[in-house]
């Protein structure tokens, strides 16, 4: 089975980097993966922790230079044929999860963005909401099947093959901290292949990748709108089936 390349932005809170690299490890066989942790400027202990651990990639940047570009530079870095690019504060629960991600993409020819969060509709102003969303939160699960199609993956966890990755162009870096997860979605599907989400459980803890800095709003909205102008001629989307989508007009998931 193909090695995948862990891939994890951060910037301060060790705490819970720490916390999020001991999970990974409890939960997977060691030799199943790397760690490569892009470090955005930290100014806490972040640096003298990891420089610690023979067993983690670290790559340190001057400046925080936002998720994007950080996932850019750690994967251009990373040694393997499979990347997981995650927020430091998802914990999947359930062993050898990293296996099964790196099974899943390997058997699945079409497979694009893989993750564990997304929609099957994407709306005409980028965003996605409402009850077409699939995930497999720990003790809150909308899904029954083991994966299911969507049309975009939400970042928390993505990954895909490095054939993938060059086909996408990577990252596009103008969406720093927002959309360059509905935007390689996006890409991933123009040049043919399908986005899924898993049925895996999870936790996503705090959100601490995303609200550190002042005007959030404000860069979300920016990113939305240059995302939805970009998309413009290709909005909406959606992977419903016509079986699906009669199963959610009477209040029925079909996923």
């Amino acid at each position: 089975m193909e090695k995948v390349s862990i891939v994890i932005p951060v910037y301060n809170k060790v705490d819970i980097t720490l916390r999020c690299i001991e999970h990974i490890r409890r939960t997977n066989d060691p030799a199943s993966f790397e760690l490569v942790i892009a470090d955005n400027g930290s100014s806490d202990a972040t640096q003298d922790a990891l420089t610690k651990d023979s067993g983690i990639v670290y790559i340190r940047n001057r400046e925080n230079l936002g998720i994007a570009r950080a996932c850019n530079e750690a994967a251009g870095l990373a040694h393997h044929g499979t990347f997981c690019f995650m927020h430091n504060d998802v914990y999947v629960w359930q062993q050898d999860w990293v296996s099964r991600l790196a099974g899943f993409i390997a058997t699945t020819q079409d497979a694009g963005v893989v993750g564990l969060y997304g929609a099957k509709v994407l709306r005409r102003d980028g965003s996605f909401r409402g009850r077409s969303i699939v995930h497999a939160k720990k003790d809150v699960p909308v899904m029954r099947l083991p994966f299911t199609k969507v049309a975009a993956v939400d970042g928390l966890l993505l990954a895909m093959s490095r054939r993938v990755l060059e086909h996408t162009g990577g990252f596009d870096e103008r969406f720093s901290i927002h959309y360059y997860d509905k935007d390689i979605s996006m890409r991933a599907m123009d040049r043919g292949f399908s986005n899924y989400v898993l049925n895996l459980p999870f936790e996503h803890a705090s959100a601490s990748t995303r609200k550190q800095g002042k005007g959030e709003d404000a860069i979300r909205e920016e990113a939305q709108e240059r995302f939805a102008a970009l998309w413009q001629g290709q909005l909406p989307v959606s992977t419903l089936s016509l079986p699906e989508k009669l199963r959610l007009a009477l209040g029925i998931r079909a996923w």
